[in-house]
């Protein structure tokens, strides 16, 4: 255990340090700090491309039966990397104790040294009546998760600027044939692909 400096704290296996700060005028420790928050889930001397189009990926150590790299597809090495990616609005960092999400006592914590305290610091307010939740499917509306996830305002009309609305849902499949065939799209189902196969390994490949 290192000793305990200044603005640094442990306490029951946890670790805090919060002496590391950067000045405005620090240019270059703001560029450490950029370059250590986006720093890629890979090193880029991990990987390899090979003459076929797969990507080797080297191991950071060896495996017991013996196995140094792994070989991707492109593809397959996205899919890998894709669920490293957190969903939009989850917490990454989770709270417990009184402090957590559904602790009885959390507003009466967290609303110490507020702006707008009226109450004398050991005078805990009471808890303030939680409003009713909306009776809904527990879904968002595809428009509104095309526009957090990916910025698209697909409501918007690209002809006039305006607000487009929903006039019908058509699930019929015959009248959605029509409809493609009439505007000369393709109707027919494409076939269904079978399923890939698992990333080839290569047991003790060298670089």
């Amino acid at each position: 255990m290192r000793p305990i400096v200044r603005c640094h704290a442990s306490q029951d296996g946890f670790d805090l340090e919060a002496g590391v700060r950067v000045r405005a005028d620090q240019r270059h420790r703001l560029e450490r700090l950029c370059r250590y928050v986006l720093r890629p889930p890979l090193a880029d001397e991990r990987l390899r491309l090979l003459d076929n189009g797969d990507v080797l990926l080297a191991l950071e150590r060896r495996w017991s039966d013996g196995t140094t790299h792994l070989r991707f597809s492109p593809v397959e090495l996205l899919e890998r990397l894709a669920v490293l990616i957190p969903r939009p609005r989850v917490n990454l960092v989770l709270y417990h104790g009184v402090l957590g999400a559904r602790a009885a006592s959390r507003s009466r914590v967290v609303a110490f040294g507020t702006a707008g305290e009226t109450t004398a610091p050991d005078a805990a307010p009471p808890d303030p009546p939680r409003p009713a939740r909306p009776a809904t499917s527990g879904g968002r509306p595809w428009a509104e998760l095309m526009r957090r996830s990916y910025g698209l305002d697909v409501l918007a009309c690209p002809r006039c600027g305006g607000r487009l609305r929903l006039v019908a849902l058509i699930d019929d499949p015959s009248v959605i044939e029509r409809i493609l065939r009439h505007l000369g799209l393709p109707a027919d189902l494409p076939a269904t692909r079978p399923a890939r196969p698992p990333p080839l390994i290569d047991e003790g490949a060298a670089p």
